[in-house]
C-alpha cells in the first residue's frame, strides 16, 4: 500500500518539476525587476520598456490570451505556456503558468 501511495504522489507532482528546474533568470532581466512568480503582464511591460521584443508564436489561429498574442500554450495534462523575447543577439523564453482567473505568472526561463 505504501509504495502505491508514494507512486501516485510522485505521478501527481512529477509534471510540476519543469518550472522549478528552469535555469535562473538572465541578469539583464533581474536587473530590471523580473522575478519568478510575478504577473506576466508586469514582466512583459518591464521587458518592452527595456528594449526587448516579444516574438510571435509558431502556431496559427487565435491567440490563447488576447491581451498577450505572443504567448503560446501547449496541449494536454502537463502543458505549459511560454513567450519568447529577444534583444540584439540575446533570446530567451519565459515559462508561464496560467491562473484560475486567466492571468499568467512567470515561472522560469529557457
Amino acid at each position: 500500500m505504501k509504495p502505491m501511495f508514494l507512486s501516485l504522489l510522485l505521478l501527481l507532482f512529477a509534471g510540476h518539476v519543469h518550472a522549478a528546474d528552469a535555469p535562473a533568470l538572465p541578469a539583464a532581466w533581474t536587473q530590471i525587476g523580473i522575478t519568478v512568480g510575478m504577473p506576466y503582464a508586469q514582466a512583459k511591460a518591464l521587458l518592452l520598456t527595456a528594449g526587448w521584443i516579444a516574438g510571435a508564436p509558431d502556431n496559427e489561429g487565435d491567440p490563447v490570451f488576447a491581451a498577450h498574442p505572443e504567448v503560446d500554450c501547449g496541449q494536454g495534462w502537463d502543458a505549459i505556456c511560454s513567450a519568447g523575447f529577444h534583444r540584439g543577439n540575446e533570446a530567451y523564453g519565459l515559462v508561464l503558468t496560467p491562473t484560475d482567473d486567466d492571468k499568467l505568472l512567470v515561472q522560469g526561463v529557457f
